[in-house]
């Protein structure tokens, strides 16, 4: 189900295109995943498995499907009907804002046009004057509350001759403003003023709420001599603040999540407001009757995290605790799960993680992965499945060879590369992950048993172990 009954605005699907790279990351996955089953030998003929009526035929010693597994007939994501109803009302919601027309007061147009140039020259310069500083505010306001006009966001040219408008200024803010300091002192005070107007937008319509995300989006107050971008943190404090709003349908949260993950991959961003980051979405994801894809975004943001664990307070893991929760929710749909392994594989760690515990958890979702799959092969979340069960092993590229946590190497394997739970494990899970992937022929009745069997022989020792 999508979040909109109905095509959503133009604008809207812009902004979620501009905000979120998800799509685009499962295809290079995808594409880096052929290469490396090729290089790594794993790739074996999928028609020489045996066919369904001879696993259907199967002698009693023989095992139809790992028992630890339910059997349900069900496809990846059965739908608990117990939550269709607040799925419904979030649609709802989503549309209820959509049709929202409240048009934000702003000066005529004539008097933004005899504003615009000085004020372009008081940006550049870094005035701080009174009068300058309320001309901006005008002019920012005039622009922007444009997006609260149903008639101005229906034509695309408009919200993207915004858009790149609001860009160029926010690149030139403060560029003449003198020395460094002067710089990033009039850029705070820029991106105040912006974030300012912009929170204005929040209550108002889908279509003006996406804008104000996608413009405090890009704020930052100082490009540094090594090239760090400083982020703009009253701004990702915003985006966090839409994230944690009872009264903003999840349509909106999707966006700000996605933003926030631009922010944290593109800018410097403090341990303290990732830390904020971590908990927010933790928290998100504990919120029951969600939709998958809202779940996976949310995923999706937590790879962009760089601490592995809370900077104040009890030094407990961020993201992979997280990651970890997910995996072991059985009611949690298949496809968040198993994004959840790539995180434990992909995500920030340290040194003090246990990777013996974590991959017989995974191994466990493999499992019950490819007994679903072979219940209802062909549904194209599972080359997405197979692709995060694969990646939560290995690494996508050279890169991720390095050894530099808390990101880097990436994938169990390169991580716990003497652990023997892992490297078992792995190759047993990977046998599982390569024909999701394909989505075409049912798993090896053989390789099922195989990790069934690695699963009961480790459980004693790894099934309550701690790793954190």
């Amino acid at each position: 189900m999508s979040y909109c009954s109905g095509e959503p605005m133009p604008v809207v699907v812009r902004c979620i295109q501009i905000l979120s790279d998800i799509v685009a990351v499962s295809q290079c996955r995808s594409i880096i995943l052929a290469l490396c089953l090729s290089w790594q030998g794993i790739v074996y003929a999928q028609e020489n498995s045996a066919p369904a009526a001879e696993v259907a035929t199967a002698t009693s010693d023989e095992v139809a499907a790992p028992a630890a597994v339910p059997q349900e007939s069900q496809v990846v994501q059965p739908q608990d009907q117990d939550c269709m109803q607040k799925i419904i009302d979030q649609q709802a919601l989503t549309r209820t804002i959509r049709a929202i027309a409240n048009l934000l007061e702003r000066i005529p147009e004539a008097k933004y046009q005899q504003l615009r140039r000085p004020v372009a020259t008081g940006i550049q310069s870094g005035s701080a004057a009174a009068a300058d500083v309320e001309n901006l505010n005008l002019v920012l306001k005039y622009r922007l509350f444009q997006a609260t006009d149903p008639t101005f966001v229906a034509n695309p040219d408009n919200v993207k001759n915004l858009l790149n408008e609001m860009d160029r200024e926010i690149r030139s803010a403060g560029g003449q403003a003198g020395n460094a300091q002067r710089t990033k002192e009039y850029r705070q005070r820029y991106c105040d003023a912006v974030l300012t107007v912009a929170k204005q937008m929040f209550e108002n319509s889908l279509d003006a709420r996406s804008i104000a995300i996608q413009v405090i989006k890009e704020l930052y107050v100082n490009k540094t001599t090594t090239g760090l971008t400083e982020n703009h943190s009253e701004s990702l404090a915003a985006l966090i603040g839409l994230l944690k709003d009872p009264e903003q349908p999840d349509s909106v949260k999707d966006m700000a999540a996605a933003a926030i993950g631009y922010v944290l991959s593109n800018m410097s961003v403090i341990p303290q407001q990732q830390a904020e980051v971590s908990d927010a979405i933790a928290a998100e994801l504990d919120r029951p009757c969600t939709e998958v894809a809202y779940q996976m975004d949310l995923v999706q943001t937590l790879f962009n995290i760089t601490i592995a664990r809370q900077p104040v307070g009890p030094p407990t893991t961020t993201v992979m605790r997280t990651f970890v929760k997910l995996v072991e929710d059985r009611k949690r749909p298949l496809q968040v799960r198993c994004h959840a392994a790539f995180g434990i594989g992909q995500g920030a760690y340290d040194n003090r993680i246990d990777f013996d515990p974590l991959t017989w958890k995974v191994a466990n979702l493999a499992l019950e992965a490819s007994v679903f799959f072979n219940q209802a092969p062909g549904n194209p979340a599972w080359e997405q499945c197979g692709s995060d069960l694969f990646f939560a092993h290995r690494h996508i590229d050279r890169v991720g060879l390095a050894k530099d946590p808390p990101m880097l190497p990436k994938g169990m394997m390169n991580r716990a590369a003497q652990s023997v739970p892992v490297n078992e494990s792995g190759i047993l899970t990977l046998k599982i992950a390569v024909p999701l992937t394909h989505n075409k022929t049912k798993i090896p009745q053989e390789d099922q048993v195989a990790l069934k069997a690695w699963i009961d022989a480790n459980k004693e020792a790894l099934a309550t172990k701690a790793w954190e």
